[in-house]
């Protein structure tokens, strides 16, 4: 083989490298912003009005159903990715979400559009849309023999713009099922911007539109004022509960 050949070779092999190296994925590394050992959640589904559901919306997006979902955080312990606490290590949190469509890409996506951290320092959070507010926490078990247990939670959100929410829930508590998870979470803030979750969470499902049990003794939400009681109001039909007496997750930027 002449030289030119070899030559002409060389370039050709070192071309076909080039281009497979510039095709290939790209690996990103993610970076890792806390971890909540553990915590204690409660989550309610209600359906309000359609228009009070896209009123929390940016533009371009349209709720797909008029649900409005309330996670109640009790955090027990939050620490950044070198083992430090997080903010205070321990906080309440309400988190405010609704399932929306965008208008151009028709995708769609669960946006974290409100919420209230009683601790100053999560707000307003990552998402952009957290708000101060006092959040109260009044838990009573009642345990008789080994699976009757009875339980009663008080929540009580204090808003900065006056408005407040009240849930008095009671239900008894069945055996929860422990599942990993993995999840995008997108603000309704900037919906392109989002965390990643991975964890296990131990969830009690207390009602479900599906049917099935209905271990909810009783349960009233009420608001009034500010936001929360122009979206909410008292006469938001509640479609689904859940309990988590267990949660634990790490929280990743991509």
């Amino acid at each position: 083989m002449g030289r030119p050949l070899r030559r002409m070779l060389g370039l050709v092999v070192a071309a076909v490298i080039t281009a497979s190296v510039a095709g290939a994925p790209v690996a990103v590394a993610e970076k890792q912003t806390e971890t909540i050992v553990s915590e204690q959640r409660t989550s309610i589904s209600l359906r309000v009005t359609l228009e009070a559901a896209q009123s929390l919306l940016p533009a371009g997006w349209t709720a797909t159903a008029p649900n409005l979902s309330l996670t109640f955080m009790d955090r027990k312990l939050a620490l950044t990715p070198d083992g430090k606490p997080l903010f205070s290590g321990v906080n309440r949190v309400l988190v405010m979400s609704v399932s929306a469509k965008n208008a151009q890409t028709g995708e769609t996506k669960g946006l974290i559009v409100g919420g209230y951290s009683a601790d100053p320092a999560g707000v307003p959070g990552a998402y952009n849309v957290y708000s101060n507010g006092s959040i109260d926490l009044s838990r009573n078990e009642r345990i008789e023999g080994v699976s009757a247990n009875v339980v009663t939670e008080q929540w009580t959100v204090k808003a900065a713009d006056g408005g407040t929410l009240n849930v008095n829930l009671s239900f008894t508590r069945g055996v929860p099922t422990l599942a990993p998870f993995e999840l995008k979470i997108h603000s309704g803030a900037d919906p392109s911007f989002y965390r990643i979750y991975r964890g296990e969470q131990a969830t009690d499902v207390l009602r479900s539109p599906n049917g099935g049990a209905d271990r909810v003794q009783s349960i009233t939400v009420k608001a009034s004022g500010g936001m929360l009681g122009r979206v909410i109001g008292d006469n938001a039909q509640v479609i689904s509960v859940s309990n988590s007496p267990y949660y634990n997750r790490k929280t990743f930027l991509p």
